[in-house]
């Protein structure tokens, strides 16, 4: 569970934190693109194993290994699939998760949780993934659902790219919010107070911004009560 927890993290760094919008329409243009998105993801997985990278470094090059292929066949099917961009997202984020659990458990045996350089708990490791991906990887996933639903005026030939702006810094705010609430508060229901702001300024919206923000709202929910309930059970692992 350690050394999956780690290897999650540098991929959340990597895949999400690290990675803007141009960097995205480089990689789905060329394998240039692939190659320096992998780096990064590499690098960052580097960082969140340094506790012990003189023995885990097979396990990252694995996971940069295995990260460049991944990209490489879910672009592919991007160009040859009439599929949702939520399908080809989620396709993406399952063969990246399956392939690093797979590395982790051949290579995972005694390995000390860490973050970078700093031993720490599983609890805490775990508890750090789940802020990154309800901050970050949560942010790509509403918005894709928002697309499917929805629709979007932001497309382009890389097909619609989520921008860095207000809103979706507002929207990191408000989901790691909810899920800090509810894993440090005795009453972890009351996360769903971080989502009220955004609902009571959706109902002075007319449609279709009203339902764009409830929408939003309700998937930044779901994320975030998923991951509070994985952060449970990877805190309480024995693996």
């Amino acid at each position: 569970m350690a050394l999956f927890l780690a290897l999650f993290l540098g991929h959340l760094l990597g895949d999400f934190v690290f990675q803007p919008g141009r960097l995205v329409v480089a990689k789905r243009h060329g394998i240039s693109g692939m190659v320096l998105h992998t780096g990064i993801v590499t690098l960052c997985t580097a960082v969140a194993l340094l506790s012990d990278i003189g023995r885990l470094w097979p396990a990252l090059v694995l996971a940069g290994l295995a990260h460049l292929g991944i990209e490489y066949l879910t672009i592919r099917a991007r160009r040859m699939m009439e599929a949702s961009g939520l399908a080809l997202f989620l396709l993406d984020q399952a063969l990246h998760i399956v392939s690093l659990a797979i590395i982790a458990s051949v290579m995972g045996e005694s390995v000390l949780p860490a973050l970078g350089p700093w031993h720490v708990s599983t609890a805490i490791l775990a508890a750090t993934c789940g802020l990154m991906a309800a901050m970050f990887l949560g942010s790509i996933l509403a918005f894709e659902v928002r697309v499917l639903a929805l629709g979007t005026v932001d497309s382009g030939a890389a097909g619609p790219i989520l921008r860095l702006d207000a809103g979706r810094v507002f929207g990191f705010a408000e989901r790691g919010a909810a899920l800090a609430i509810g894993l440090l508060s005795p009453f972890p229901a009351l996360g769903i107070l971080a989502f009220a702001p955004r609902a009571a300024y959706a109902l002075t919206r007319s449609n279709p911004d009203r339902a764009r923000q409830m929408s939003d709202a309700a998937v930044g929910l779901i994320i975030c009560a998923v991951l509070w309930l994985l952060i449970v059970f990877a805190s309480s692992s024995r693996f």
